[in-house]
């Protein structure tokens, strides 16, 4: 979701609201909201109701397989600090466009913690609505 942050001007501008969705705690989401600058609303999620709905598994094989562990190597070569435990690191996440009517536009269940869609998949969807 962080990826859609530049963005956030050019989406508001095609009458569009983001709004991010995270199954962890109100102080958490804060830290979220804080590291990335998101002007946007995080809505919490606790039961994963959401999740599963979309079609976003939990696996710890695949938030801790090979891509996202050099993830985190490149992270930390670079002296980035790691993040505390914020919850279930298995949950898969991803990107979803919702129209005015409740109809799914766009789906993208990541695959791992760093698989995400292109922003220009999410802006040309955006701009066919």
């Amino acid at each position: 979701m962080a990826q859609v942050v530049p963005f956030t001007e050019e989406i508001n501008s095609l009458n569009t609201n983001i709004v991010a969705v995270s199954f962890g705690t109100p102080y958490w989401a804060n830290a979220w909201l804080e590291e990335t600058q998101a002007p946007f609303p995080v809505w919490l999620d606790v039961e994963k109701q959401s999740y599963e709905l979309y079609g976003m598994t939990s696996s710890a094989l695949r938030a801790w397989g090979i891509r996202n562990l050099w993830y985190y190597a490149q992270a930390i070569a670079k002296g980035e600090q790691l993040k505390e435990h914020r919850g279930d690191t298995s949950q898969m996440g991803g990107n979803f466009i919702v129209d005015q009517k409740g109809i799914v536009q766009f789906a993208y269940p990541s695959k791992n913690p760093t698989d995400r869609p292109q922003i220009s998949q999410l802006l040309n969807t955006l701009r066919q609505l």
